[in-house]
């Protein structure tokens, strides 16, 4: 799954929202990057160039310019393989967003998102990267019966938007599927603790391009002050039979439960008390297509994961990370979803001059885990590109502003 050379970024926020854009040339030679911001009719209301050498870095200034006269989408094209984040602050709460592209498993004609509830502030952009206008039609389903309760459409000019909010979604709690004409890339905010914590979130690409997975995998259930809460549901055509599998660091299995589910029915796994003391990583199998989705709770802070795999783009011997940062608190988790041990290679390198800072290996038995700390990564703000032997998922968390936010990101897949 090589990288792209056109990623996207539904959203730039005007008002109170700070945005904050990395660009990462992750080609072998040298780079002419553009940024193009758009409105909501997909014209073009700013731009700007750059040129990159090899992992170096563009923090791209749209914030405060492109969405000067209100929100913008962001496009970056580039003449070498890219890839990109976005973070969206607003005090405690942070959004954060890979570059998105078809090559990546985040843009398609049939999107999931596995979690829409009628007691918090959910806010959907969808954006339309085809040729011709979107058709969009949005599906609500119960989350406890599977059954349709909502649905509507809408339609989208080539790279422009739409963006539903809680008016339109109603009171629902469930998941949305999202069926569309043209190639688009859907994004999800949700807002709650009184506007202290917020979750982002794309919609999870189901059309089929890469395959449906029967088996997902969540990096870690985390013990301790943390709280765990992982939602799966059936999106395939018959009953499912579901298993979760909690394993420690050395694969070792910790705790099982089955549930049977109706199509597009959901289950909570109380995985936050069954394996509450111990830091484990979390197996599903099902007999039918499944996705999941996972949120961890400290205070304000959330981090959120959807189910990993290697048909949805989130697995592979070779991720990158466009950022970590020296000034905050970073942490890795490396799952091995290989048939063999996973010898796992970590190099850092520095955001402008792209030199190699830091490069040290770890090793991962079959379905055990490897964890990287903040000490071990050192005085680092830059990039980190992780080759294994092994297909492996890799999850970072990063903490900052007195352990009051976080952001969780997995890491892009740029080879399978």
């Amino acid at each position: 799954m090589p990288a792209p050379n056109r990623i996207y970024f539904p959203q730039i926020a005007a008002g109170g929202w700070r945005d904050w854009v990395e660009v990462v040339n992750v080609g072998p030679k040298e780079a002419k990057v553009t940024a193009i911001a758009r409105d909501q009719n997909g014209n073009a209301v700013w731009s700007a160039e750059k040129s990159l050498i090899p992992f170096q870095c563009w923090v791209v200034p749209a914030e405060g310019v492109a969405d000067r006269r209100g929100d913008v989408s962001l496009q970056i094209i580039s003449d070498q393989p890219i890839l990109g984040e976005r973070h969206c602050h607003y005090g405690t709460q942070v959004l954060d967003f890979p570059g998105a592209a078809p090559e990546l498993g985040t843009a398609g004609k049939r999107l999931f998102f596995a979690e829409v509830a009628s007691y918090i502030g959910d806010f959907i952009r969808f954006l339309n990267i085809g040729e011709a206008d979107a058709i969009v039609n949005v599906i609500a389903h119960d989350r406890n019966t599977g059954r349709v309760v909502g649905q509507f459409s809408g339609r989208i000019r080539p790279n422009g938007f739409w963006t539903l909010s809680d008016a339109q979604i109603r009171n629902v709690t469930g998941t949305l599927e999202v069926v569309s004409t043209q190639p688009i890339i859907g994004e999800r905010h949700s807002h709650y603790q009184g506007g202290k914590s917020a979750v982002g979130q794309y919609g999870q690409v189901i059309d089929g391009s890469l395959g449906e997975p029967k088996r997902i995998f969540f990096g870690q259930i985390a013990p301790g002050q943390w709280y765990d809460w992982v939602i799966l549901t059936n999106v395939g055509p018959k009953e499912a039979k579901v298993t979760v599998i909690a394993r420690d660091q050395n694969a070792r299995t910790i705790w099982s439960q089955d549930r049977t589910l109706r199509p597009f029915q959901c289950w909570i796994p109380p995985v936050d008390q069954a394996v509450k003391n111990i830091d484990v990583s979390l197996e599903v199998r099902s007999d039918q297509y499944i996705v999941g989705e996972r949120h961890q709770h400290s205070g304000s802070q959330v981090l959120s994961f959807s189910g990993a795999a290697l048909e949805l783009g989130t697995i592979g011997k070779r991720l990158f990370f466009p950022e970590v940062y020296s000034g905050a608190y970073d942490w890795f988790r490396f799952l091995n979803v290989g048939e063999a041990d996973a010898i796992i290679t970590f190099v850092a390198r520095d955001r402008n001059t792209a030199q190699i800072k830091h490069q040290f290996s770890g090793r991962a038995r079959p379905l055990g885990f490897w964890t990287v700390p903040d000490d071990r990564i050192k005085n680092v703000t830059g990039t980190v590109e992780v080759v294994s032997t092994q297909p492996i998922l890799g999850e970072r968390h990063m903490h900052y502003r007195g352990w009051r936010t976080a952001i969780s990101q997995y890491g892009q897949v740029i080879e399978v």
